[in-house]
């Protein structure tokens, strides 16, 4: 579970912004909210809005590519740019190194992960645990450029690897993903943890009909290995009114061997109780873009991650979102607190959620984007129209005429 997401110098951000998931006393008491194993209450659901061109999407960008750096960062040439969804902020001559901070938990241990780059190398990077008694926070590992040189200052005493470790080490990988080419068991730990993060970054539904394709039939993919998921997939669909009553999933061989997961829907019959079957690619483009996010949404929920989603509202009709939102709050849909992290331009949903679940983004005259929560902005009440006030320009972050 995500506690704690800050960064600077990325993207669009010059300067640090944060989204803290750790609420305080003031949120109501809804399944909402999760309560650890150390009391700290954290939301499942945050929704970022704001104008066009104003960072949204670049807010969203850093977890997926600290997710990527975590896991797989140890794939690029040994020489290579750490480029990888990774900009520092552009509109600036001074050249600076980009900071990053998240505080997670997995199995009632918090993490402390942090981390200073550039696109040649790493500056500087560490992983804490937080002592449970004492509160405080102690290093796992430490790696740090030493001052005039491209060497760097290690500590691994607690991460239990070899001396014979320290030669793996590169200025263009994680230590993480370095250390599970060993096999060291945190490192596998965390790795897994990270790599389950889903993100619509990942999908391209947005980008060339090809890329959307191949998403959707990884989707169906997805779907074929899990069929009590697809089960669930088809009882939302019929909800939402698509006049599908079942979806199918096709296996085709091609030259090269490749097998790929066709998705069929199905609809009933006005004179009969036959069904026909359509390709999903004659449905429109938002019931595959549902079909998509239903995928993310409902894999997130199975392993208790988050997903991240930019623009959730995509080609779908506004009463749809918070039926998908709400799914974050069933404890039937949600018993391993999952979490969902996602932009919109639909503002009606701002009165289904809390003050403490909305982060508005706004950008300067500068281009430079910053970000607030909507607790941070003194006056707002929990009883407040967050949709009429947002609209009104109350809180910022809409488009300036």
């Amino acid at each position: 579970m995500i506690h704690r997401l800050a960064f600077s110098n990325f993207y669009s951000f010059k300067d640090q912004v944060e989204i803290d998931f750790v609420v305080d006393k003031h949120a109501p008491e809804t399944d909402a909210y999760f309560t650890d194993a150390h009391e700290n209450r954290v939301s499942k659901i945050m929704t970022v809005v704001g104008a066009n061109a104003s960072g949204k999407s670049n807010l969203l960008r850093a977890l997926p590519f600290l997710k990527w750096f975590i896991t797989d960062s140890f794939s690029l040439d040994p020489k290579g740019e750490i480029d990888r969804d990774f900009e520092p902020f552009l509109f600036c001559s001074e050249k600076k190194s980009s900071n990053f901070e998240l505080v997670f938990e997995i199995e009632s241990e918090i993490y402390q992960y942090i981390l200073e780059l550039t696109k040649n190398h790493v500056v500087q990077e560490s992983l804490k645990v937080k002592n449970l008694e004492t509160k405080k926070w102690n290093i796992v590992f430490d790696r740090s450029l030493k001052e005039g040189s491209q060497e760097y200052k290690l500590n691994f005493s607690k991460l239990d690897v070899p001396v014979e470790f320290e030669r793996l080490i590169r200025g263009n990988a994680s230590v993480l993903s370095t250390a599970k080419l060993i096999n060291n068991q945190l490192a596998i730990k965390l790795v897994d943890y990270f790599s389950k993060i889903q993100s619509s970054f990942d999908n391209n539904l947005n980008n060339s009909n090809k890329k959307a394709g191949a998403t959707v039939f990884d989707a169906a993919r997805f779907f074929h290995s899990k069929p009590e998921i697809k089960e669930k997939a088809e009882k939302i669909l019929r909800r939402f009114d698509l006049g599908i009553s079942k979806f199918s999933i096709k296996q085709f061989e091609m030259n090269d061997g490749k097998i790929i997961h066709f998705p069929m829907s199905s609809h009933k019959f006005t004179d009969s109780i036959e069904e026909v079957e359509l390709s999903l690619f004659d449905e429109s483009g938002g019931t595959r873009n549902l079909f998509v996010i239903l995928k993310d949404i409902l894999a997130a929920l199975e392993t208790g991650d988050i997903v991240v989603f930019d623009e959730l509202d995509n080609n779908l009709h506004p009463l749809m979102i918070p039926e998908l939102v709400n799914l974050f709050r069933s404890k039937n849909y949600n018993p391993k607190n999952a979490q969902i992290l996602f932009s919109t331009h639909n503002a009606q949903i701002l009165n289904e959620l809390d003050k403490q679940q909305i982060v508005i983004v706004e950008k300067d005259e500068m281009n430079i984007s910053s970000a607030w929560k909507l607790s941070d902005i003194e006056g707002v009440r929990s009883d407040d129209n967050y949709y009429a006030k947002y609209m009104a320009g109350f809180y910022g972050g809409v488009p300036k005429f």
